[in-house]
């Protein structure tokens, strides 16, 4: 991302400034709500910090060379590592706000690297990590919250941090209701971001490649990875069963088409904070099967006890054996666990619920 500092962008006088590090783009594109949460997320964001009387800068998470000309009295920052940007422009008395999305830095390596390395041996490849993060160093003994889309296994992978914690709800784009009558048991879809070894595309392709009465279908920017793909290039280009569509339109005819048919969106990813992929795709009535990781609980979605290949295997082939009665019920299920918890307006409540104990806590 470029050097970039959107100023008052709600267009408020207020007495008081907050400097969000986050994303611009959203400030500057058209509507792309589909494309990813953020887009309208990190404008929601803005206003809401504008309702507690903030005007709010906006700058991208990893500017290094924006002049600032103020001094804030509440940083919003996505990436505390980056700091220097605004170590000299911040109020005796500002509160200091980590906005976490993902992960610790450190576990999400860990898992990433155990991952990658666990592929390398079966594969006999020399696949490396892609997008590491680095670690927190001691910027976060200065912060005096977290705000943590996630659950409490997110938050478990950060270790003992003495910081307050208020949780996030990620939220899911809204689909109409879905069209279950041409619903396939033995059809799952993999939908995922980047990098494949973390989400656990690897792990899904040598399952099905090797399983021929269930289907995959995987969306996604693995064509972005090109030695993933000539890795996997047999089980993702060539395999019966596996059919690779690429990044998806979520509100497109063939995204639309894929809904009708598969039954469940699986993923066994090994690192996340709360997968909006995932959320998005029960929101479109796919049943969740996905590693706790995911972010997740037990009563929202089934969660892979194991993520060997033996353990997704057995997993999806007792999945795929429901009856479409059952498949029916639960899909309509999981449509409803999106409408009761994760749609835009949870989403807005959780993040003012988390600024009202912010700043109640530090009066």
């Amino acid at each position: 991302m470029n050097s970039d500092l959107l100023q008052n962008v709600n267009h408020t006088r207020h007495k008081k400034y907050c400097l969000l590090k986050y994303m611009t783009v959203p400030f500057r594109s058209p509507p792309l709500h589909h494309r990813h949460q953020n887009f309208w997320q990190v404008p929601e964001i803005a206003k809401i910090i504008g309702e507690f009387d903030y005007n709010v800068d906006v700058i991208n998470y990893d500017d290094q060379k924006t002049y600032l000309n103020k001094k804030y009295n509440l940083l919003i920052d996505i990436y505390p590592q980056n700091n220097k940007v605004y170590e000299n422009h911040l109020a005796k008395d500002c509160i200091k706000v980590l906005y976490s999305t993902g992960s610790s830095p450190d576990w999400q390596n860990s898992q990433q690297a155990a991952r990658v390395a666990t592929l390398n041996a079966r594969r006999h490849a020399r696949l490396r990590p892609k997008a590491s993060v680095q670690p927190f160093g001691t910027e976060l003994t200065t912060f005096d919250a977290m705000f943590l889309v996630g659950n409490d296994f997110t938050l478990s992978t950060y270790g003992n941090l003495s910081l307050n914690v208020f949780f996030i709800k990620n939220s899911a784009y809204l689909f109409s209701e879905p069209d279950l009558t041409k619903k396939n048991p033995n059809t799952f879809l993999y939908m995922a971001t980047y990098p494949q070894a973390l989400k656990g595309l690897d792990l899904l392709l040598d399952v099905f490649s090797r399983t021929q009465n269930i289907s995959l279908v995987v969306a996604g920017q693995y064509e972005t990875e090109k030695d993933f793909c000539a890795i996997y290039e047999r089980e993702l280009y060539n395999s019966p069963n596996i059919l690779p569509v690429g990044v998806i339109d979520v509100t497109s005819s063939l995204f639309n088409k894929i809904r009708q048919v598969a039954s469940f969106i699986v993923m066994p990813s090994c690192s996340e904070g709360m997968s909006g992929s995932v959320l998005t795709a029960m929101s479109a009535g796919l049943i969740p099967i996905v590693s706790r990781e995911c972010g997740l609980s037990d009563d929202e979605a089934f969660l892979l006890q194991d993520c060997s290949l033996t353990g997704i295997r057995d997993t999806l082939l007792a999945f795929a054996q429901k009856p479409l009665d059952w498949i029916k019920k639960e899909s309509l299920r999981t449509v409803k666990t999106i409408h009761s918890h994760y749609t835009p307006n949870h989403f807005s409540q959780s993040f003012r619920a988390a600024m009202q104990g912010l700043l109640e806590g530090n009066l």
